[in-house]
């Protein structure tokens, strides 16, 4: 269910040493491509760090249940000086000892188990958090991108304008047109400068955004690379649900933990069953420090056979029953919450594509308007209200498109992201 990013990493190796390798200034310039991001974010992100911290918990936790199958071993060493008025004297002794579990109830054997299932836990929650962050790093860069065509936009919506502005001051001056027109189109030109200055703050903010989830410092921000492009989804929703069901690492946890649970429950009820313990010890000792150690020997085999614990074992049985059923519980709302996902997801892909087609189908008429009402304008047949309000409606149109793109792609990556499987296909796609 794990989903490995090494791809990534041997695919930008080069770019990263060389920007490493760069000064400062000069690797901050340095234009950075969805690859790459992602490769930064999984190495940086802090609560990916974090999570990467249980698996050491996870080793921990091995090293403890496989030490249940190895024996106790204690070494001890005392001295005494004793002395009264009748005598003078003391003792020297060293005492080696040793015991072994033979028969635990069950529990050093459901430890073991346990032990696997809690690292399959580590693994699948970070695999499950790598899944999610991948997804939200898209949506961030291409904010960024989206942001930027925005300001672009309105670029040339000035351009346009300030273009205007001169033909019709031009044409105020040759008496074709009157100081109201002028008025109009200044006002236009204003407005378009005030849309640039807020595009370009929403593209500042969004960088600023995409850097901090990079952990990236904002005096060492970088711009992001790419364009914004059309998906595809291939497939359909039996196929999505398929791979959900065999890629989604929160699925795995929620097996993982109704397996751990089975085991503590075995852990509980050991406490009501036998012992068997096998233990030994050699002493050696001087009594009177006379350099002469004499040695004793013993070996015990015991057996421990509980037989009334005020029903502390029956207590904590019951309660992890009931953990295992409340495990189970969410596993099978886990499954639902994924066919449900699933279906979801390719229902807001559906309608996103429609509204894409749409949008693209409204630039279009909205570029011809503009052409026609500019040749009747040219012609005196067209009012300047007109050819103004194809002007603004073009701009608008230009930006909806943007929109309707931007959120046509993140539509794909929620599909992706409830497939479970967005960073082995960013590792096929080949973003530009």
């Amino acid at each position: 269910m794990m989903q490995s990013h090494a791809g990534f990493k041997n695919l930008h190796i080069i770019a990263l040493i060389a920007i490493l390798a760069a000064s400062p200034s000069e690797a901050s310039q340095t234009p950075m491509g969805i690859g790459e991001a992602i490769d930064i974010m999984l190495a940086n992100n802090s609560s990916l760090l974090s999570l990467r911290h249980e698996m050491r918990k996870a080793e921990a936790f091995e090293i403890q249940s496989e030490g249940t199958f190895t024996p106790d071993l204690a070494l001890s060493a005392a001295a005494d000086d004793e002395r009264t008025n009748q005598t003078s004297g003391g003792t020297s002794q060293v005492r080696l000892s040793a015991s072994q579990t033979l028969y635990s109830g069950g529990r050093n054997q459901a430890l073991r188990r346990q032990s696997g299932q809690v690292r399959s836990i580590a693994e699948l929650t970070l695999a499950d958090a790598e899944n999610r962050a991948v997804g939200e790093l898209f949506a961030r860069f291409y904010n960024v991108l989206l942001q930027d065509r925005y300001a672009e936009t309105e670029r040339s919506a000035i351009a346009a304008s300030e273009l205007h502005l001169r033909e019709v001051a031009r044409m105020s001056e040759l008496g074709l047109s009157n100081r109201l027109e002028v008025i109009r189109a200044s006002q236009q030109l204003a407005a378009n400068r005030a849309n640039l200055s807020s595009a370009e703050g929403l593209y500042d903010s969004a960088v600023i955004s995409l850097m901090n989830y990079l952990a990236i410092p904002p005096e060492e921000r970088r711009p992001a690379a790419g364009s914004l492009i059309t998906l595809e989804a291939a497939g359909g929703r039996e196929l999505s649900l398929s791979e959900a069901m065999k890629n989604r690492a929160d699925l795995g946890v929620l097996e993982n933990q109704a397996e751990y649970q089975a085991n503590q429950i075995e852990i509980e009820r050991s406490a009501s069953r036998p012992r068997i313990t096998l233990g030994g010890a050699v002493s050696f000792f001087d009594r009177e420090r006379s350099g002469n150690f004499d040695d004793t020997w013993r070996t015990e085999l015991s057996i421990t056979v509980p037989i009334l614990d005020r029903n502390a074992s029956r207590g904590n049985v019951i309660r992890a029953q009931a953990t295992a059923a409340q495990d189970k519980i969410a596993l099978r709302q886990k499954e639902l919450d994924i066919k449900s996902g699933v279906e979801t997801a390719w229902t807001e892909l559906e309608t996103a594509a429609e509204h894409l087609e749409a949008s693209a189908k409204a630039l279009e008429l909205a570029e011809e308007t503009l052409r026609l009402a500019g040749i009747g304008f040219q012609e005196g047949v067209t009012p300047q209200l007109d050819l103004l309000s194809a002007q603004t409606s073009l701009t608008e149109s230009r930006l909806g498109h943007l929109r309707s793109l931007y959120n046509h792609m993140l539509a794909v990556i929620a599909l992706k992201v409830t497939e479970g499987n967005i960073i082995a296909w960013a590792e096929e796609m080949e973003f530009q």
